[in-house]
């Protein structure tokens, strides 16, 4: 009489399929969906890689301010001047899991149905990992003290404060935590403080997508000190890879609206002309960004991702457990996939901008 599969058989063959399996990156979902944060911000050349209880780093907002002038035999006075800032981030852990019951592995005993049942749902499971991933990725944590979810872009590029309108400066400062509540503390340092006035973003408001907007970008692409890409081998590697835009589908088709006006094309033409069939502003690629669809005051990022990028923990990023039994429910044989992580800016200010409509006071 025919015992059917164990569990510790199901085990081992499960192990023994994973093995074959792609690694454990997002290299499974790359195809089937839109997700920029994956893609771009989560490749190889963009992550940081590091280990310890917290992430930290040291930035100097200020100098002591001994550079002078002098004259001949003039008393030099010695001033040690206090002039480095903390910045601290808590690692955020994420997991997803997969599971297969054990009559599942008889009703597809041939090696290649169990392969594409195993696979169906290990991809599945990171597909779900992705998205909140790139959900969380355009959003803040939801209060000062939330240590669940990760510090998104809108945390360290804040938005101008309510009832403020700008034609761009570093005036970025406030955080809108999901809850409504706010803060100028960003990462450890009051961006409030005249004495923190460098640990403000750049920001600004536009009314339209419109030759006003264009200028906009413009004084943004400066003052962030963008480049522009020369060869189309810049967009995809290098340091100018590390300039990107991202807009919410009404934002970007406007924008593509506006790179076909005749009037602006004469005027901004440069500017927005399609570079190697891509869109974007100074030859930077404009992405768009699902997760900033309908988003409030349909902001525009510019990204240097040279300051900005997630890091992830040595050791335990799409850690992938083997295979266990679940103690109630015996049948089903569960695979969990971890990871830790958090996203970073070493600089706000060198990191890049938000352009979004007016906030009413």
């Amino acid at each position: 009489m025919s015992t059917g599969v164990s569990n510790a058989d199901l085990i081992d063959l499960q192990k023994t399929t994973l093995a074959n399996l792609p690694s454990m990156e997002f290299e499974v979902v790359l195809g089937l969906q839109s997700f920029p944060v994956i893609d771009l911000w989560f490749g190889q050349n963009k992550k940081q890689i590091e280990s310890g209880t917290m992430i930290e780093r040291n930035i100097m907002l200020d100098t002591t301010g001994n550079a002078r002038h002098v004259k001949l035999y003039q008393k030099t006075p010695i001033n040690v001047g206090d002039v480095q800032n903390k910045i601290t981030a808590p690692w955020c852990q994420v997991q997803t899991h997969y599971s297969i019951e054990r009559r599942e592995s008889l009703r597809n005993r041939a090696p290649a149905r169990y392969i594409d049942l195993l696979k169906g749902r290990r991809i599945d499971s990171t597909l779900d990992l992705a998205k909140l991933l790139e959900r969380r990725a355009w959003a803040t944590p939801n209060s000062a003290t939330d240590d669940l979810n990760p510090r998104g872009l809108p945390y360290w590029l804040s938005m101008c404060d309510n009832g403020v309108t700008s034609d761009g400066d570093f005036i970025g400062k406030t955080i809108r935590y999901g809850d409504a509540s706010t803060s100028t503390n960003k990462a450890g340092i009051d961006a409030a403080l005249a004495a923190n006035a460098m640990w403000c973003n750049y920001a600004g408001t536009y009314t339209a997508i419109d030759g006003d907007f264009v200028k906009k970008m413009r004084r943004a692409f400066h003052a962030c000190e963008f480049k522009s890409p020369v060869t189309v081998e810049d967009l995809r590697k290098g340091p100018l890879s590390n300039f990107k835009i991202y807009m919410g589908l009404d934002t970007l088709v406007a924008y593509e609206e506006l790179t076909a006006s005749k009037n602006v094309g004469q005027n901004y033409g440069n500017d927005l002309a399609k570079f190697h069939g891509n869109t974007v502003f100074r030859r930077v690629e404009i992405v768009h960004t699902p997760s900033l669809n309908g988003e409030s005051y349909a902001p525009v990022y510019g990204i240097n991702h040279r300051n900005f990028y997630p890091i992830v923990q040595d050791g335990d990023w799409m850690r992938e457990s083997d295979p266990m039994m679940d103690l109630e429910q015996h049948n089903v044989i569960t695979t969990f996939i971890d990871g830790s992580y958090q996203f970073f800016s070493k600089n706000v200010r060198e990191s890049g901008f938000v352009l979004h409509t007016p906030i009413a006071a």
